[in-house]
This record gives C-alpha cells, structure tokens and sequence, in this order.
C-alpha cells in the first residue's frame, strides 16, 4: 500500500507595490483603504505585506477569516497593534483571552440579553427624541459631533444612570474623540517610538485617557457606596453580577476594564454608522423615499420604541447594507500564539493576521455591484446578492461584539426616529471619501436639516 507524499504548505503571494526598508507602510498610512482592496483583489488566500520591520499576512478568503475567528481561535491572541488599546481598556473583553475572557463574557452576557435591551430601549427613545425635537428647520449639522454626542450620551446613560453630571458626559464625548484618534494614528505606524513624542495628538491622548479612567474610578466608586438600592443599569449589573462556577464577583479594577471597554465599543462605531446611513440616503432620493413610507406608516411621526422594531424592516436593510459598504471595524488583526496553520497555509509563531471586512465587503464575488447602495439585496430571497458568511460588521466567534443586538436597537431608533420628521442634505454635492482611523471616519460630514415636506434633494448615481 502506498503512502501519499506530504503536501507542502501553500506560500502566502507577496503584495507588489513595497518601497525598501518601509515596505509597505507609506502606501498603509496615506492610502489605506485603496491598498486593502488591492490586495483583496489579488484572490491569493493569505498575502504578504511589510509595515516597516513588520511582516504581516492578510487573509482575504472569507472562509479563512472564518477559520481564523472560529476553529482556530484559540491558536490566535490580540496584535501588537490591538495591544495599543490596553492602555485604553486595559483587561476587557476586547484583548483578555482564553478561560478568563470565556468567563467574562459568561459574566457580561446577561446584561446584553433581550430583556435587558429593552429597558436600553426606553432610554434610547427617550434621548432620540429630545434630540429631534431640538432640531430646527434650515439648521446646519455636523454629523460626526451629532451623532457622537448622541451615542456617547445613550452608551453613558445605559452605563451609569446615577452618578455622572451633564458635564461628566460631554467630557466623554471629548475625551473618547482624542483617545480614538490616537489609536488611529499608531495602529498601523511602523515606528513605535512616535508614539511617545510631545506631539498634539499624543498630548491630548494623555489627557483623555486620565479623564476616562478617573471618572469611571469615580462612579465605580461612589455606587459601591450607595446606601440606597442601586439603579437598574449595566454597571449595577457588572458590580453584582457572580460567576456560577466560582461565586466570585469582578473586582473593581476588572469592572472598570470593561465599562472602558463598553465605553470604546459604543460611541464611535454607533455614531459613524448614522452619519454614513444618512450620506448615503442623501444620495439615493428613492432609498429616502422608501424609508420616509415605512417610519411614515409606522410611527406616523413620533418616536420609535422597542416594539416598533419588528416593524421597520426596510430600516433594518438600510442600517445593514450601509455597515456593509461602511464597516465600522474595517482593519482587524490577530497574532499567533504559537504555529500553527490556517486553510493550506503554514503559520509561525508571533505572526499578525490582518483581515479587512471593507474589502470583503466590496468583493464583487462576494457581494455583486459592490460599490452600490442597494438594501433590497438583503431582502430573504435575494440569496444571490450575499455571501453572509463575508458579512463581518461585528466580528466573528469567541471575540464578536457582545453588544450587538444594543447597536442594531439603538441604530434603528435613532434612524426611524430622526426620519419620521426630518431628513438631511449635504452642503456639498461632491462624495464624502472616509479616513480610516480606528474606525472609518467621515469628516465633519455637514448636512442642513429640512422638514419632511420642504424639498427634494439632489439626485445621485447608483455608486456609494
């Protein structure tokens, strides 16, 4: 009986286009997002790029990505470049691992479950439409600081609903802005030490970072001193909650690890998935006019609640198509703890993995006419149109966004609500190009608020 010879393992394709010595990090910090659909575009499995000294491998195989979040999880930590944020939320969810990361999340989940998003709900309504009622005809928005501040008040408010001030929660409007765009710059930079120069940046990173983690310290503390029953919200929740297998609670220190890391997680990505929801409605009046009919027959121009969800599918689609062509976490990365393979491919020890849902996403083989605005192609017997298994806006597996079904909820009533009696045109015709930082950053992105009723806007191709 014969043997079959060994396979040899695949060679990840190098990606062209490397200067020498930098490799390929000046085409990664000047023109992001062109160099990840390039290389996407090489339908090589796993490729080879350079950042400096760096070598890294981006898988733009789904089914890679897929084995890499899943199988193989356990053979992957976080990235030298996700490491930068343990200066931010320390030992949360977003960079703890193995057994204690598998009980944290046993420990978190009960606060994200279908009940629990409910109560969310009321204060997501309620917060909405204060925000709308202030709005006035004619008025010039700033999306970005709009829907920033929206979020980060509903994230705060769901977080702490006693113990921080007005001003408490602008400041972490602020703060949040400064430390993210930190994060932004260093992740892909080839050249740690920049991260430690007096430059502008860095100094407003320091002095973010101080603000977070002393007023969460603060608010952690005072309700560990409250006499009085303790108000029903999430950090209450982290506070009591109890590991069944060990009848231990969090320590203070890990409860702050994880308000940080729930206070990351649900300002900018929340936020810049509105603001590029309303561009792109912007540009596709008969999009709008779909959405106006639905939020019109619906709420008749109240606000959304929780029990209106069921109701607005064709906001749902709109939310989904637009993280589609906008993923929040566009860049992603894991590391290897040890070697080991992925698909055909041979692994080392300590290797980054990079994977780009924004270039999965924009794969036309993955995703037909990819770069245009098209919701109905979510609908169920569009099947043809997706490849759900590509579709990664909040990740995959052990390390997927605990938090999705509050985003997705505070999403839609953000958006049915504002559309029920407004809707919102650019100052400028010309496409708004995103800037990946540590998400896809829009700009200002300025729009005038109309009345329903008060004007048609512009006209747009079929493109995104």
């Amino acid at each position: 009986m014969s043997v079959p010879a060994p396979t040899r393992p695949l060679i990840p394709r190098q990606a062209p286009g490397g200067l020498p010595l930098l490799g390929h990090a000046v085409a990664m910090q000047r023109r992001r997002l062109d160099l990840l659909e390039e290389v996407q575009r090489l339908d090589a499995g796993l490729v080879a790029l350079r950042l400096g000294p760096q070598r890294m491998l981006m898988a733009t195989d789904h089914q890679l990505v897929r084995e890499l979040l899943v199988q193989r999880a356990d053979d992957f930590g976080p990235s030298p470049q996700y490491r930068l944020m343990e200066q931010v939320t320390g030992q949360g969810l977003l960079l703890s691992e193995g057994a204690f990361h598998r009980r944290q999340r046993r420990l978190i989940r009960p606060a994200f479950r279908h009940a629990r998003v409910r109560h969310y709900a009321e204060l997501m309504t309620d917060l909405t439409r204060t925000w709308t009622e202030g709005l006035r005809d004619g008025q010039v928005l700033s999306l970005d600081e709009e829907f920033g501040n929206l979020a980060s008040s509903i994230v705060v408010r769901s977080l702490f609903t006693q113990g921080i001030t007005e001003q408490d929660a602008a400041s972490v409007v602020e703060a949040m802005t400064d430390v993210m765009a930190w994060v932004g710059a260093r992740g892909s930079d080839p050249l740690p030490f920049l991260a430690k120069l007096p430059t502008r940046v860095n100094r407003r990173f320091a002095h973010g970072s101080r603000t977070l983690h002393t007023l969460v310290d603060t608010v952690i503390a005072h309700r560990r001193g409250l006499d009085a029953k303790a108000p029903d919200d999430v950090l209450t929740w982290l506070l009591a909650t109890t590991d069944a297998e060990t009848g231990e609670r969090m320590s203070d220190g890990q409860v702050h690890d994880e308000v940080m890391t729930l206070l990351t997680a649900g300002t900018e990505t929340t936020s810049r998935t509105l603001a590029w929801c309303l561009y792109l409605l912007a540009r596709h009046p008969e999009a709008e006019e779909r959405l106006h009919a639905e939020v019109d027959a619906v709420l008749a121009g109240r606000a959304a609640g929780f029990d209106d969800l069921p109701h607005l599918p064709y906001t749902r689609r709109v939310l989904t198509e637009t993280l589609r062509l906008y993923p929040s976490g566009y860049l992603l990365s894991r590391a290897s703890v040890r070697d080991t393979t992925l698909g055909a491919y041979a692994v080392p020890s300590a290797t980054t993995i990079l994977f780009s849902p924004y270039s999965l996403h924009r794969d036309p083989r993955l995703f037909p006419q990819p770069d245009h605005f098209r919701p109905d192609r979510w609908l169920p017997d569009n099947t043809a149109e997706v490849t759900p298994d590509a579709y990664l806006p909040f990740g995959l597996g052990q390390h997927g966004c605990l938090g999705e079904g509050f985003a997705w909820t505070e999403m839609t009533i953000a958006l049915a609500t504002l559309a029920a009696r407004w809707r919102l045109r650019p100052l400028s015709g010309a496409a708004v190009r995103p800037t990946p930082m540590f998400s896809l950053a829009c700009g200002r992105m300025r729009m005038r608020v109309e009345g329903r009723g008060h004007g048609e806007g512009e006209s747009a191709d079929g493109g995104a």
